[in-house]
C-alpha cells in the first residue's frame, strides 16, 4: 500500500477548519456590528434630547480602572446598555465555540463514524472466532488503511483456521486408515492362531508346517511394525513415502496366496499368476495392504468366491480382485475410491475408507486403482510401478 498524503486526515481536517474558521469570523463581525448598532439604538431610543445633561450619573468600576459616562435618564437603562455594550465579550467566544464543535462532530460523522464502527464491528467478530465476513471501508485515509490491515489481517486468520481444520481432519483421516488397516493383518495373525490351537494339541501339524506358519506370523507382525512406524512418520495420507526394495515375485505371489486364504475363510479363494519376471523393485507392505484391503472389501460382498489374478509386465505389477456379488453401483462406480464413501447403510466397523486408501497408495507407488464391473460382480485392479532388476 502506498502512503496516503494528499487524502490524509490532517489535511482532511484542515479542509473542515477552514470553512469553520470563516463562518467564525463571519459570525463575530455580525455580532460585533449588532451589539454597535442595537447598543447606538437603545442610547437614542432612551437618552434626553432636551436636555443631554440632565439627570447624568457616573458608573464606575474601580477593579478595571473604568468610567463611563452616560446620558441615560435613570441606572436602569444605563445597567441594560452596559450589558447590551459588553454582549459581543460574551456571544463572540459562545459562536467560536459552536462553530468548532459543529465542525468537529461534520467532521465525526463524514470521516470518523463508519470506519471506526466497521473496525468496532470487525473486532467484536474476529474476538468470537466469527471469520467468514469481510471489512470494507471506502475512506482513503489512515482509517482505509487501517480497515484494509484489518481485512488483511481477518483473510490470514481466516486461511489459518481452515488450514488448521483441514489438518485436524486430514489426521482424523489417517488414524482412521491407519485402525482401519490395522485390522486385517490381525485378522490374518488370528487366523493362524487359531489354526495352531486346533491342530498343535492334537499333533496334527508337523514340525515343518508349524514352523512354516512362525515364519508367516513373524512376517505379519514385521510388516505390522513398520509400517506403524511409517504411519507414525507421516502428517497425512499423502505424505507416505513407498520404501521401494528388491523383491522375489514369486515370494509375493506365495504371500498373496496365503493371506487371501486366511482372509476369505469359507469363501472359495483362488489366485492366478502371470509373472514375466522375478526379481522386482516394489515396496512390499504396501502392495500387501492394498491387497488385503481388496480382498476386504471382496469378502464383504462376495456370496460363494473370489478370484485374483496376480501379473508382472513390463514395469507394471497388477493385481485383480473380483467377487461373485451384485457388483458395483453407479454412485460407488464414481465415488468408491472416495474417502468415508459408502452406498449402503453398514455397521461402524466399515468407514468407507479401504479403496480411498488403496488408490492413495497406488498412485504413492507410480500407479492407479480401477474400479469396475464384470459378468458376475465387482472387480477392482490395483497397478505399482515396480522397476526390473
Amino acid at each position: 500500500m502506498g502512503k496516503i498524503k494528499k487524502k490524509s486526515l490532517k489535511w482532511t481536517f484542515a479542509l473542515y477548519i477552514i470553512p469553520c474558521i470563516i463562518i467564525s469570523m463571519i459570525g463575530i463581525l455580525i455580532i460585533g456590528h449588532g451589539t454597535n448598532h442595537l447598543q447606538d439604538w437603545y442610547l437614542s431610543a432612551h437618552s434626553s434630547p432636551e436636555d443631554p445633561e440632565v439627570s447624568r450619573f457616573e458608573i464606575k468600576f474601580y477593579d478595571n480602572v473604568l468610567h463611563y459616562s452616560s446620558r441615560l435618564s435613570t441606572r436602569g437603562e444605563s445597567i441594560i446598555y452596559m450589558m447590551i455594550s459588553n454582549a459581543q465579550v460574551v456571544l463572540m467566544p459562545i459562536w467560536t465555540i459552536f462553530c468548532v464543535a459543529i465542525t468537529g462532530l461534520i467532521f465525526y460523522n463524514i470521516e470518523l463514524k463508519m470506519p471506526i464502527k466497521t473496525l468496532m464491528d470487525a473486532s467484536k467478530k474476529i474476538s468470537e472466532n466469527q471469520l467468514d465476513f469481510q471489512i470494507q471501508c471506502k475512506k482513503k485515509n489512515e482509517l482505509g488503511m487501517l480497515c484494509d490491515s484489518f481485512e488483511d489481517m481477518r483473510m490470514t486468520l481466516y486461511e489459518n483456521n481452515q488450514e488448521m481444520w483441514k489438518s485436524i481432519e486430514e489426521r482424523k483421516r489417517l488414524n482412521a486408515a491407519f485402525s482401519h488397516d490395522l485390522r486385517t493383518p490381525l485378522t490374518v495373525l488370528k487366523g493362524y492362531v487359531d489354526f495352531l490351537r486346533q491342530y498343535v494339541p492334537d499333533g496334527k501339524v508337523t514340525e515343518k508346517k508349524l514352523m512354516n506358519v512362525l515364519s508367516m506370523m513373524y512376517g505379519q507382525v514385521i510388516r505390522l511394525e513398520h509400517y506403524t512406524q511409517k504411519m507414525n512418520t507421516a502428517q497425512k495420507l499423502e505424505d507416505i513415502i513407498p520404501d521401494i526394495q528388491p523383491f522375489s515375485a514369486n515370494n509375493l505371489s506365495k504371500d498373496l496366496m496365503e493371506t487371501g486364504k486366511l482372509l476369505c475363510d469359507d469363501k472359495a479363494f483362488y489366485l492366478s499368476t502371470s509373472l514375466n519376471y522375478d526379481n522386482i523393485y516394489i515396496d512390499s507392505e504396501l502392495v500387501m495392504q492394498v491387497y488385503e484391503n481388496l480382498i476386504s472389501n471382496a469378502v464383504r460382498y462376495a456370496k460363494n468366491r473370489i478370484d485374483v489374478t496376480f501379473s508382472v509386465s513390463g514395469v507394471m505389477i497388477k493385481i485383480s480382485v473380483s467377487d461373485d456379488g451384485k457388483g458395483f453401483t453407479e454412485t460407488a462406480l464414481k465415488n468408491a475410491d472416495k474417502p468415508f464413501f459408502s452406498d449402503q447403510k453398514e455397521s461402524d466397523t466399515h468407514f468407507g475408507l479401504g479403496l480411498y486408501i488403496c488408490r492413495v497408495l497406488c498412485e504413492k507407488h507410480g500407479g492407479k486403482l480401477k474400479i469396475s464391473n464384470h459378468e458376475n460382480g465387482g472387480l477392482v485392479t490395483a497397478e505399482f510401478f515396480a522397476k526390473k532388476i
